[in-house]
């Protein structure tokens, strides 16, 4: 199993969109933002970097659950490698298992790098170890709920060509309604209204009372995400049960 994970990983690193988008592309706004505004006190001893970095977080991972990960399922299944597989007897559960767990490595890599940039270059402040992990955690429970959504656009759009539009639509849609450009209070009623109902949005924004240790856990978030959770594996498991009577 581990073995199949890094050849995903692999793969993975090799794809110059996934590597820009999950790597380079929030750090570069981290630096180009904070070196902007200046790394001002927002009070109790934090600073802009400590909000900003969980902004840069979000920037990082939203492309890898709707842009680099349904590409790569939708390519898998345009050149049948799964029904190649499936042929070859080899156990198609454990393979696309392998698949979402290299990616959710690939978003701790994109977490870890963020941190350290955020540390190293504007001496971030860090919380003590368990308020750091619930962070972790909550971060890894968004990234799992989005990588079923695009699991879920990969089967819906056959078009492979159209995921990498379709992805970046989503992209910053979510990156308008989280905040990303725009202070958050600052968006607009009606944009603030459909904001509330993304995970993102949480992440990005209510995450800071973990990162400042005032809670562990963020029980609008958990909702709003289990919420998302349970609609996506209802979605999933109707198109599949679709695609089996389509096929008998």
């Amino acid at each position: 199993m581990m073995q199949k994970i890094f050849l995903s990983m692999k793969m993975q690193l090799r794809v110059p969109v996934s590597i820009f988008f999950s790597l380079i592309f929030p750090i570069i706004m981290m630096i180009a933002i904070v070196t902007s505004y200046g790394n001002f006190s927002i009070g109790n001893g934090y600073h802009f970097i400590d909000k900003y970095l969980l902004i840069s977080v979000g920037i990082g991972l939203i492309p890898i659950t709707v842009i680099s990960f349904p590409i790569w399922i939708g390519e898998s299944i345009d050149k049948k490698i799964y029904t190649r597989l499936r042929y070859l007897g080899v156990n198609l559960n454990t393979y696309i298992a392998a698949d979402v767990c290299s990616y959710v490595f690939l978003s701790l890599i994109s977490i870890s790098v963020n941190i350290l940039v955020a540390k190293c270059v504007f001496k971030a402040h860090l919380p003590n170890l368990l308020y750091l992990l619930t962070y972790v955690l909550q971060s890894e429970y968004c990234v799992l709920t989005f990588l079923i959504l695009g699991f879920f656009i990969a089967r819906i759009v056959k078009n492979t060509r159209i995921l990498l539009p379709l992805g970046m639509t989503i992209l910053f849609s979510l990156y308008i309604l989280s905040g990303v450009f725009v202070q958050f209070s600052s968006l607009p009623a009606n944009l603030k209204a459909i904001g509330q109902y993304l995970p993102w949005k949480y992440l990005m924004n209510d995450f800071y009372n973990i990162w400042v240790m005032k809670q562990y856990w963020v029980s609008s978030f958990i909702r709003i995400n289990s919420v998302w959770l349970l609609c996506l594996i209802i979605l999933i498991s109707g198109l599949m049960l679709l695609e089996k009577k389509r096929a008998n």
